[in-house]
C-alpha cells in the first residue's frame, strides 16, 4: 500500500452495550478480503473498556489507526469528525461500526466512482441484516431537498464517501438528525451527490441503533433546531413539510 492511501475508512466506535468489538471483528474480516487494498482504517474509539482496541490490535495485517476519544463528547457525530480530522487519503469513507462492506469487491467500486474529478460526494445502495448473513430491504438512495428535516431517503452514513478536501464537520449539537443533516451540508457544499445504485454496504439492525432509542421529545427538539439552522434558505413549502414533521412528534 502507498504510503497516502487512496481512501481512508473512518469508524467511529464505542462498547455498544458489548456488541461493539464482536461487530467490527466482523467487518475488518470483510476488509481483509477486498480486492482493493490502497487504504487505511481509522478507528475512533469512545469505549470505557479495551475491547475495541483490542480488537485493532488483533488484525495487524490491515492499516489501521486507533485513535482513543474518551475524552471527547459522548455522541456520534463528535466521535465520526475525529475521525474524519484523522484520515489521510483522497476519499474518505465512512463505516459505522455495525455495518459492514457487502462482498471483496466493495470498496473498489466505491473508490472507481471518484475516477470521475466531478463526482465531490456519492452514495451507494444498501441492504440491511438481523442476524448478520440474511440480506433485506435493498435501497437504493434517492436524494431530495429537505432531507434535513429527517425523512431518510438515503440511508446510514455508512453509504456515504466524498473527497477529504473541503469535506463538513458533523453536527455535535444533533443526535437523532446527524445523518441527514450532514447529507443537506454536502449538497450545499459540493452539489448533488453522485449514487451508486450498487449494494455496496450491509447496515445492521438491532436493538441498540441511535434511530431505536431516540423519543420523541430530542426529536422535536432536534427538528426545531433544524428549523433554525437552515430558516434563511427556507421557502413556504420548506416550512410546510417541517410543520408536518414537527406533529408527528407532538405526542
Amino acid at each position: 500500500m502507498s504510503r497516502i492511501p487512496k481512501i481512508s475508512i473512518c469508524i467511529p466506535a464505542y462498547e455498544m452495550h458489548g456488541h461493539g468489538a464482536t461487530f467490527l471483528a466482523n467487518s475488518f474480516e470483510i476488509l481483509r478480503q477486498q480486492t482493493y487494498t490502497d487504504f487505511e482504517v481509522v478507528v475512533a474509539d469512545q469505549s470505557n473498556d479495551n475491547s475495541v482496541a483490542e480488537t485493532c490490535a488483533s488484525f495487524p495485517d490491515l492499516s489501521i489507526r486507533h485513535i482513543w476519544t474518551r475524552d471527547q463528547p459522548r455522541q456520534g457525530s463528535a466521535n465520526t469528525n475525529v475521525a474524519i480530522d484523522a484520515a489521510k487519503g483522497e476519499i474518505v469513507k465512512i463505516l459505522f461500526q455495525d455495518d459492514f462492506l457487502n462482498g471483496p469487491d466493495a470498496l473498489g467500486g466505491i473508490v472507481l466512482a471518484f475516477d470521475d474529478n466531478n463526482v465531490l460526494w456519492c452514495l451507494n445502495g444498501s441492504e440491511c441484516t438481523e442476524d448478520g448473513q440474511a440480506l433485506i430491504r435493498p435501497m437504493i438512495p434517492q436524494y431530495h431537498s429537505r432531507i434535513q428535516f429527517g425523512k431518510n431517503t438515503v440511508s446510514s452514513p455508512s453509504v456515504l464517501a466524498l473527497r477529504r478536501k473541503n469535506a463538513p464537520r458533523f453536527d455535535e449539537n444533533l443526535v437523532w438528525l446527524m445523518d441527514v443533516d450532514y447529507y443537506k451540508q454536502c449538497e450545499l457544499r459540493f452539489g448533488p451527490p453522485t449514487i451508486i445504485p450498487e449494494f455496496l454496504i450491509v447496515n445492521r439492525i438491532h436493538d441498540g441503533q441511535v434511530s431505536a432509542t431516540t423519543g420523541s421529545k430530542l426529536k422535536r427538539q432536534e427538528l426545531q433546531y433544524i428549523a433554525r439552522k437552515y430558516s434563511t434558505s427556507l421557502g413556504m413549502l420548506d416550512w410546510a413539510h417541517y410543520a408536518r414533521r414537527l406533529v408527528k412528534y407532538l405526542r
